[in-house]
């Protein structure tokens, strides 16, 4: 039986047995820029549909990608109306929908005790998107390429340059570990990278590395935090 750690732990034995897959995750704030609603992100990030509809328009595209192991996380409706998980079930591409918030609450502690030390002895290069408050800090994993953002990195015209920064590293081998943190530059780099080469793995680690990138600014990444288990 399906449930928020059993989703987990399948991904850990892709892990462990270096099958390639993606991961790309979509939650509250994913979901305002895929219906092309404006929204100002907790990370002060804003989106505006008037501005940035090259933007909304990967995105989406990145929502509906029916690619091969490429897996797509989702909002549940013990975070969101449920009307939005529908929507969000209806209007993706992907055969292989879980949470999207599979590596946080209370399965963060299994991420940390796990998926880390994984990412740790990956046999391979490890690249790592995440905010450029990173560099140079020491990081709960190995990291072979530290490719920093700021905020707004996900909108032209950094983004361009990025995307095809990225292309050429996926290029260059198979076997890859590529990590994300960087909201919905995540999701537009898992697409298109493993449109290019499906022989790396891809993931959208979000803010679980925070605490050593930046700040503990989530609630499950709080001491004493209440870690709750999300449900279908």
């Amino acid at each position: 039986m399906r449930n928020f750690k059993t989703d987990l732990e399948q991904l850990i034995d892709r892990l462990k047995e270096k099958k390639p897959f993606t991961f790309s995750k979509y939650a509250d704030g994913e979901f305002a820029i895929l219906v092309n609603h404006k929204i100002t992100n907790c990370d002060n990030w804003t989106f505006d549909p008037t501005l940035h509809a090259y933007e909304q328009k990967l995105l989406l595209n990145s929502f509906k990608y029916s690619g091969k192991n490429y897996i797509v996380g989702i909002s549940c409706p013990c975070c969101v109306p449920s009307s939005h998980v529908k929507w969000m079930r209806d209007e993706s591409g992907s055969d292989k929908i879980t949470w999207a918030n599979l590596f946080v609450n209370s399965n963060y502690p299994t991420v940390k005790d796990e998926i880390f030390p994984i990412f740790d002895n990956w046999d391979g290069k490890v690249t790592l998107v995440a905010n450029e408050q990173g560099m140079n800090r020491e990081l709960p994993f190995k990291v072979d390429n530290y490719i920093p953002i700021t905020i707004g990195s996900w909108f032209n015209p950094d983004l361009d340059i990025i995307i095809e920064k990225m292309k050429k590293l996926a290029k260059s081998a198979s076997g890859q570990l590529f990590l994300f943190s960087g909201g919905p530059l995540g999701n537009i780099l898992a697409h298109q990278l493993h449109e290019l080469n499906p022989g790396n793995t891809y993931i959208d680690i979000g803010s679980t590395i925070n605490p050593w990138v930046t700040r503990d600014n989530r609630g499950y990444l709080k001491d004493n935090a209440i870690l709750k288990t999300c449900i279908w």
